[in-house]
This record gives C-alpha cells, structure tokens and sequence, in this order.
C-alpha cells in the first residue's frame, strides 16, 4: 500500500480502488483447484490442525472403539416366543399330534370302502365333519373351540389345492390338516382350534 503515509489508517475507498487498479493490470485466472484466491489474500480448503483438535478427535474415536467393543461382547439369546402379556394364557397347550391321529385314524375308516357319488356327496360331507369335530373336542383342552372344514370331490385326472388363512393368536390357537385318497374320491378335512376367553 504505498499511497498510504505512516501511522495513518488506509481509508475502505483507498482499498477499493487498490483492488481495482490490480484487477485492471492483470487479467482474471480462475482459482486453482483447493485453493481460492482473492487479490493478495489466498484462503485454503485444506483443514488447519490444531493440537487441541487432534485430542478431542483422538478422544471420539477411542470411546467409539470401546462402545463397538462393548457391542461385539453381548451374546445373543434365543428366547421363547412368549403371548403379549395382556392376553389371557391357556391352562394347557393344543396336542396337535394327538389331533393329528384322530384324523389318521377316523379317515380311513370312514371312507375306505366308499365311491364317490355327486348325490350322496354333500350330506357325507356333513357327516364327516361332525364325527371329525366330535373326536377331535375329545382331545382338545377347555375353552377352546374346533372348526371343521371338509373338502370332499371325485378323483380324477384334475390336480386341486385347497388354501386357507386365518388371522389368531399363535401362541394359542393352531389346526391341523389330512388329506385321505382312495380309488374314486379325494377328501381334505382342516380342523383349527381357537382359544376362546
């Protein structure tokens, strides 16, 4: 700054018009990469460090360390599905297996000598899911309830799927499903067992 006498402060109109006179003598370039020039006065991008700095981030890491160590450390238990505590609990649990021998037992017993006929069809399906319902209440434990869903059609070159969906408590409720094939009939009885409050 020569126009600028000593011990005395340069005015703000000194220094404009000092940054004009530089800018009309050279011409622009554009700043260089990480680094960003103004006049005389150059700014960096690049981070100062400061010892204080380097502490406080040494610090950081160290307590991350020890809290990802913490979490390597913790075991993972299985645990029991356990019913949200507001439900009500059985007293016993369904015996599903014990449902399932009924079935395999009853089934063919039932049906092994019969052929199917579209006439006599509708009131064996009947038949069939009361005698189901009736043994399977025999092994099911109090307060709960059994639906049964029979499923009766002639055996022929036709492929069938039969699918169901139920909306329950799984920690209760549950059912059980066979399928009993003979020569001319096809039968698939689904029996749901349901808690009830």
């Amino acid at each position: 700054m020569a126009s600028k006498p000593e011990g005395k402060r340069a005015s703000v109109a000194s220094m404009t018009n000092l940054g004009k006179r530089d800018s009309l003598e050279k011409p622009l370039q554009p700043p260089l990469r990480g680094k960003a020039s103004l006049g005389k006065v150059s700014f960096s991008n690049q981070s100062s460090w400061s010892l204080s700095g380097l502490l406080a981030a040494q610090r950081m890491t160290k307590n991350l360390k020890e809290k990802r160590a913490l979490k390597g450390a913790k075991k993972t238990e299985i645990v029991e599905p356990q019913p949200p505590s507001f439900a009500s609990h059985p007293s016993e649990k369904i015996q599903v297996t014990a449902m399932k021998q009924v079935l395999e037992s009853y089934l063919p017993e039932r049906l092994g000598t019969i052929t199917y006929n579209p006439a006599s069809a509708p009131s064996l399906v009947k038949e069939v899911s009361e005698e189901v319902k009736g043994r399977v209440k025999r092994v099911l434990p109090t307060r709960y309830k059994a639906l049964c869903v029979v499923t009766l059609g002639e055996r022929g070159q036709e492929d069938i799927a039969v699918v169901s969906r139920c909306l329950w408590d799984s920690h209760s409720d549950s059912y059980v499903a066979h399928v009993y094939e003979n020569s001319s009939l096809f039968c698939v009885v689904a029996v749901y067992a349901v808690y009830c409050e």
